[in-house]
């Protein structure tokens, strides 16, 4: 966690609420992503970036610092995408085309099968190739925020690239 973060969570928990808003701007962006990937849709990412703002916010006193606050609202909002998606169970997924910039002609037609295909994944595969593949994260740091074993997380990743490699054949 960076100084100036770990200063304004001090200074929350101290009961500086104001200090909150540092840290909503320096992860917004992040967490929307992260939802967006997860929902593939603009206005149910921002409902789960929001629901996952106000639950960070309510639990923020009790955050001990264990892990990065980074961490901790990725796996706030990945539970609370679990959740949501729990309740959508079989509901196809609605992709939200609009939501991305427009891509170059000749590469929309892979940019939209890529996005359809990683939306068809398996909620947990999905989760686990979308935190490795656009977020960044180490399979060691995905076990760790999914709650997950670093074999369970690369099972979940490899499935997932194997699925995604089968359905993009004619693009790749």
């Amino acid at each position: 966690m960076t100084e100036q973060l770990q200063h304004a969570v001090e200074r929350f928990q101290a009961g500086d609420r104001s200090a909150f808003n540092e840290i909503v701007r320096a992860h917004q962006r992040e967490i929307y992503n992260l939802a967006y990937r997860l929902t593939g849709n603009a206005e149910e990412a921002k409902d789960l970036t929001q629901d996952a703002f106000l639950k960070a916010f309510k639990a923020l006193p009790g955050f001990r610092g264990d892990s990065s606050v980074k961490t901790w609202l990725y796996r706030i909002t990945i539970n609370l995408g679990s959740d949501w998606r729990r309740k959508l169970f079989k509901a196809p997924l609605q992709l939200d085309e609009a939501a991305d910039p427009p891509a170059p002609e000749r590469d929309a037609g892979l940019a939209l099968a890529v996005k359809r295909a990683v939306a068809s994944l398996p909620y947990k595969q999905r989760t686990v190739f979308v935190m490795h593949h656009y977020q960044g994260f180490r399979h060691e740091e995905i076990a760790r925020i999914t709650n997950r074993s670093v074999g369970s997380v690369k099972a979940n990743y490899f499935q997932a690239s194997a699925k995604l490699r089968k359905q993009l054949q004619g693009y790749l």
